[in-house]
């Protein structure tokens, strides 16, 4: 799914196969993102088990099975999936691919080490913050690390590009399950713009309790 660019109306479902079935959305460039793979360089995400929520093509997990996580990744577009299976097998990288609406498979999907997202928290925020909340509570225990790419404000009014969230939302909503490590402007990447848009990568980590 990877939802990073076109603003949907709030509460207005998109069918994210069909933008797949109209050639390649805007969002899928074809390679990992670049904060990604700094956060994986500089070793601030330790290997382990790792979600991709909202795979897309799959580009960040391959990168991520080839880094040495555990990749399951999550999609619910059937045409994404396929695509994104048919480049795990050109890089020989080891995948659980899933298609599946990620808030209803992270009811039983157990827990994992890192949890990812290059834009599926700015969308689905629109309709479901609530539920996709309790997936991220599902999906994570203390000490798991998240990180999350999404679109921030802009000047421009247009309609195009990824949905718009403000650092105070960030932190008033994934806050509320996570410490933030880092919060920091990013520009995300789109086809369409070669110079992309202004976003954020938060990178996250659920509590540790403290024994007494």
């Amino acid at each position: 799914m990877n939802p990073s660019v076109s603003n949907p109306k709030p509460n207005e479902p998109i069918d994210w196969d069909e933008r797949y079935r109209q050639g390649t959305p805007p969002w899928d460039v074809g390679r990992p993102s670049p904060e990604l793979v700094r956060l994986i360089d500089e070793r601030i995400v330790p290997r382990g088990s790792a979600i991709d929520l909202g795979c897309g093509t799959g580009a960040d997990s391959v990168f991520l099975a080839k880094r040495g996580f555990d990749v399951t990744a999550v999609d619910v577009s059937p045409i994404a999936i396929e695509r994104a299976r048919s480049r795990a097998e050109q890089h020989d990288a080891l995948i659980r691919f899933v298609l599946a609406d990620a808030l209803k498979f992270g009811q039983t999907a157990g827990t994992f080490d890192f949890v990812y997202d290059r834009g599926f928290y700015h969308a689905i925020r629109q309709t479901n913050i609530t539920g996709f909340l309790d997936m991220l509570w599902r999906i994570t225990r203390p000490g798991t690390i998240y990180l999350s790419l999404s679109g921030a404000p802009r000047d421009d009014d247009g309609d195009d590009g990824p949905p718009q969230v403000t650092e105070a939302q960030i932190r008033n909503e994934l806050g509320r399950l996570f410490e933030i490590v880092e919060l920091r402007p990013i520009r995300t990447e789109a086809l369409t713009r070669p110079e992309g848009y202004p976003g954020w990568s938060c990178l996250m980590r659920r509590p540790v309790l403290k024994s007494k």
